[in-house]
C-alpha cells in the first residue's frame, strides 16, 4: 500500500476542532473549580463529581481520535482523498463515537446523582425512582448502541477498512438502534433540564437563586436540541458515499451535546465556592467601611498607652497633675475646640508612678502641697505620679 500524503483539513474539519477543543478547555476549566470546591471547601469527593470527571476523561480520549480523524481527511470530500486516507479517517472515527457515547452517558449520571440529593421529603421515593429510571435507561440504550457498532460487519475491522473482505450486515440494524439511542438521549436531557428546574420553583428560597439554579440546568435543554438534530441527520449517512464529509457534521453535534451535559453537570457544583468568595468579598467590604468594635478598643489602649508613657513635660496638654485647675481648664478647651461639629466621647484614666500615696488616701488638707512638691519632684525624676486626667476622642 502506498503511504498516503496528508491532505490539508477542510474547512468543516477546522470548524470540528475548533469548537471541539475550545468546548474542551471551558468544561475542564469550571470541572476544575468544581474540584477545589468539592476538595477544599466541602472536604468531600462525591459521585457527581466523579462521574464528571470520568466523562471528561472519556471525552478527552475521544477527542484526540477526532483531532487524528480530522488530520487523515474527516471533513473532506471522499472523492479527494485516498483509498488508505479515507480508512484512517474512519477508523479513528468509528472509535471515538463509543468513547463520546459514554462521555456523554457519564454527564447525565453526574446530573442524576446531583438531582436525587436536592429533592424534599414530599413524593421522595417517588422521585429517586424516577431519576434513577431515567439513569439506568440511558445507560443501558447506550452500552447496546455500543455492542451494535461493533456488530454491524464481520469481521470488524471491515466496519472501518472497507478493501478488506467480509461482510457488514448489520447497517440498517444499527441505523434503526441509533434512532431509538438518539430518542431516548434528547427525552432524557430535556428530562434532567426541566425536572430540576420545576423543583427549584417550589422550594422556599429566593427568588434570583431559584433563576440561577434553573439557568444552569438549561444546558441540558441546548443539549437536547443537539441531540434531536444529530438523530434526525443520522438517515443521510445511508444515503450517501461521501461518508467523510457527511460524519463530520453528525460529530460536530454529538461534540457539542457532549460537553454541554457535562457544562450541565459541574456549574451547580460551583455554588459553595461562589457563595464563598461572594461573603469573603462582602466582609471584607464591610469591615473597611465599618471598623469591628475589637480594632475600636485596641485602638483606644493604643492611644491611653501612649500617652502614659509621654514625658511629663508633653502630657500637660492633655492631663492635669494633683491639682492644677488652669492645666485642666486649658485641656478641656483644647479638646472642646478639637470636638466642634463631632460626638465627643471622654475617658477618665488614673495612671501612678512610684510609690507614691494615690489622690484617694491623701488627707485633704494636704492636698495641694504635696502636689505642688510631687510637681516639682517630677521634673528631675522619671518617676513622676500623674493621677487624673480627661481625654475626648472623636
Amino acid at each position: 500500500m502506498n503511504t498516503p500524503s496528508d491532505p490539508p483539513a477542510s474547512k468543516l474539519g477546522l470548524i470540528l476542532l475548533e469548537v471541539s477543543w475550545a468546548l474542551f478547555g471551558v468544561s475542564s476549566l469550571v470541572l476544575g473549580l468544581r474540584l477545589f470546591s468539592d476538595l477544599y471547601y466541602m472536604r468531600t469527593f462525591k459521585l457527581p463529581s466523579f462521574f464528571t470527571l470520568l466523562g471528561l476523561l472519556l471525552g478527552l480520549a475521544g477527542q484526540i481520535l477526532i483531532t487524528y480523524s480530522v488530520h487523515w481527511g474527516l471533513g473532506r470530500h471522499i472523492e479527494g482523498l485516498q483509498l488508505a486516507q479515507v480508512e484512517m479517517t474512519m477508523t479513528y472515527i468509528w472509535h471515538a463515537q463509543p468513547l463520546q457515547l459514554l462521555a456523554n452517558t457519564s454527564g447525565k449520571l453526574a446530573i442524576a446523582t446531583l438531582l436525587v440529593t436536592l429533592h424534599g421529603p414530599k413524593f421522595a421515593k417517588a422521585k429517586s425512582i424516577f431519576i434513577w429510571t431515567l439513569a439506568a435507561t440511558q445507560t443501558a440504550i447506550v452500552i447496546i448502541a455500543i455492542a451494535m457498532i461493533y456488530a454491524q460487519c464481520d469481521p470488524v475491522e471491515k466496519l472501518w477498512r472497507v478493501s478488506l473482505p467480509g461482510v457488514c450486515n448489520g447497517r440498517e440494524r444499527n441505523e434503526k438502534w441509533a434512532y431509538l439511542q438518539g430518542g431516548v438521549s434528547s427525552t432524557v436531557d430535556l428530562a434532567l433540564a426541566v425536572y430540576p428546574i420545576v423543583l427549584f420553583w417550589d422550594l422556599r428560597i429566593q427568588a434570583l437563586k431559584k433563576l440561577v439554579l434553573s439557568v444552569l440546568f438549561a444546558f441540558g435543554i441546548v443539549a437536547c436540541i443537539c441531540c434531536i438534530v444529530r438523530t434526525v441527520n443520522i438517515s443521510r449517512l445511508g444515503q450517501t458515499s461521501d461518508l467523510t464529509h457527511e460524519v463530520a457534521e453528525l460529530v460536530i453535534w454529538n461534540t457539542v451535546e457532549m460537553y454541554l451535559v457535562l457544562l450541565a453537570g459541574s456549574l451547580p457544583g460551583l455554588r459553595p465556592l461562589c457563595n464563598k468568595r461572594v461573603r469573603a468579598l462582602s466582609n471584607r467590604q464591610s469591615s473597611y467601611e465599618y471598623p469591628s468594635r475589637d480594632s475600636h478598643m485596641a485602638h483606644k489602649r493604643d492611644f491611653a498607652l501612649k500617652l502614659a508613657n509621654l514625658p511629663h513635660s508633653r502630657t500637660k496638654a492633655f492631663a492635669s497633675t494633683s491639682n492644677n485647675n488652669r492645666s485642666q481648664e486649658s485641656t478641656e478647651n483644647f479638646f472642646a475646640n478639637m470636638g466642634n461639629g463631632h460626638i465627643m466621647k471622654t475617658t477618665e484614666f488614673n495612671v501612678v508612678h512610684g510609690d507614691s500615696p494615690s489622690r484617694a488616701e491623701t488627707p485633704s488638707g494636704q492636698e495641694d502641697e504635696r502636689g505642688n512638691e510631687q510637681g516639682k519632684a517630677s521634673r528631675g525624676s522619671a518617676g513622676s505620679d500623674l493621677e487624673i486626667g480627661r481625654v475626648r476622642t472623636t
